[in-house]
This record gives structure tokens, C-alpha cells and sequence, in this order.
């Protein structure tokens, strides 16, 4: 489909910039963003950096341990980013636990099950697998 001009369109680049000049705001400060962004270092976050308000929390051992049941918890935050399959779940007395990752749809299952659990602040009872990921929850 071709481009229709109006009657007030300007014809070249320069009327352009002219027409746009007359109508901007006259002392409307500008900011250099190039500027800025190029002294911007961005980290990438793997794991949840802060700790839940009022949760006291076991610390993690990251080696090998047990396969254990944890009964009567609440899930009290969650986390996420932008990555695959990369998700945490707070659990009460026992801190940041990441949530399984073997395939996609048990790890939306484990998502949508933690998140429920942390808005309704429903008891839990948790799975943690030797590698100290959230393997099973129910919900209760």
C-alpha cells in the first residue's frame, strides 16, 4: 500500500527537523542515555539474593546429602528469573530451595504449586532430593 502525505506533512528531512524543533517543549532538559548505559554493569542473578522477612532459616549445605521429608512447613516466598527452568521456593525453617528442574512440565507444576502455596499460605509438606532441590510438595 503506497504512503499518502497530508497537507501538513513536510516534504524533506530538514522541514522535518524544523517542524519537529517548533513543536517540542523549548527548555526540556535531555539526557545523554548512551552515556549512562555505557557505565552500567549488569550481573546476572542464578539464585535468590535476599532472605524472607521474619524467616529463620537453616543454612544450605550445598554438597550431597539426604533425600528427607519435610512435613508442616509454609512456603513463605517465591523467586524466579528470565532463565530456564530456574526457579526458588522459601520454605519456612529451611530457606531458599530451588525447585526441580528434570523436566518442563514437573517444573511447572512444582512453580504453580509453590506460588499457590505461598498466596494462600497453605502447609506444605516438601521433598528435599540429595542435590537440595524441591522434588515432590503437597499442599494441604
Amino acid at each position: 500500500m503506497p504512503k499518502r502525505k497530508t497537507a501538513d506533512a513536510p516534504a524533506t528531512d530538514v522541514q522535518e527537523m524544523e517542524r519537529t524543533e517548533a513543536h517540542s517543549a523549548g527548555d526540556a532538559p535531555t539526557m545523554d542515555v548512551t552515556a549512562l548505559l555505557s557505565d552500567t554493569i549488569v550481573e546476572r542473578i542464578d539464585r535468590p539474593a535476599q532472605t524472607p522477612p521474619d524467616d529463620i532459616t537453616v543454612a544450605a549445605d550445598e554438597g550431597e546429602g539426604i533425600t528427607a521429608w519435610h512435613t508442616g512447613k509454609k512456603i513463605t516466598a517465591t523467586w524466579c528469573n528470565a532463565s530456564n527452568r530456574n526457579a526458588y521456593a522459601a520454605v519456612q525453617g529451611l530457606g531458599w530451595r530451588r525447585l526441580s528442574n528434570g523436566n518442563d512440565s514437573s517444573f511447572l507444576a512444582l512453580t504453580m504449586l509453590a506460588a499457590h502455596a505461598e498466596q494462600t499460605n497453605a502447609t506444605v509438606n516438601v521433598e528435599i532430593g540429595r542435590d537440595n532441590k524441591i522434588r515432590q510438595i503437597y499442599v494441604w
